[in-house]
């Protein structure tokens, strides 16, 4: 099962890194910070850059919940764990698919490419509508609240820790529908 742990922000990485030290590998199957790939302009220039998808939370796959808790009190950087009445947090079984779903083995959500086209309204108050070719978004439409094609983002709703969260996940634009000459 996956469990989901709250670290002070910024400090990800580097716990990740201990439990991965500490904690044997037969209670600590996979450690982990889902990550998300998206364009960002720098000095006029896009580039594409890796961020944290969901900052201030480490992940851990463990089949033995109850060691995994008393080995994560020798990692120094653990601030608190989610959810105190019971010390950690599983993910549902839908939480981690659709986590599972959108990220790579890596556990890396790629870009997506998209197509935009001038159909009006297509819901989530859109004045055109988007149409995903390919990436971790492909069959998630329904899942898009909005898009920022500026940006090159689109926000989706998905479950997580027992609640509806909305993610910024990278787009990229390779042409538009329905466009006539000179419009």
């Amino acid at each position: 099962m996956w469990y989901v742990i709250q670290v002070s922000g910024g400090q990800e990485e580097g716990t990740a890194r201990l439990m991965q030290k500490r904690i044997p590998g037969d209670i600590l199957t996979e450690c982990f910070i889902p990550r998300k790939e998206r364009k960002k302009k720098f000095k006029g220039i896009w580039r594409q850059v890796e961020e944290i998808l969901f900052p201030g939370y480490v992940f851990a796959v463990t089949e033995a919940p109850g060691e995994l808790f008393l080995r994560l009190k020798s990692v120094e950087r653990l601030t608190k764990l989610l959810r105190e009445e019971t010390f950690f947090y599983p993910l549902s079984s839908e939480e981690e698919e659709m986590i599972q779903g959108i990220g790579d083995k890596r556990h890396v959500t790629r870009i997506s490419r998209i197509v935009v086209g001038p159909e009006a309204g297509r819901g989530a108050g859109r004045d055109r509508d988007v149409v995903i070719l390919d990436g971790p978004l492909k069959n998630q439409e329904g899942r898009i609240v909005r898009y920022n094609l500026h940006k090159r983002e689109v926000t989706v709703r998905i479950p997580f820790m027992g609640n509806d969260v909305e993610l910024r996940l990278g787009i990229e634009m390779v042409g538009e529908r329905g466009r006539k000459a000179g419009s």
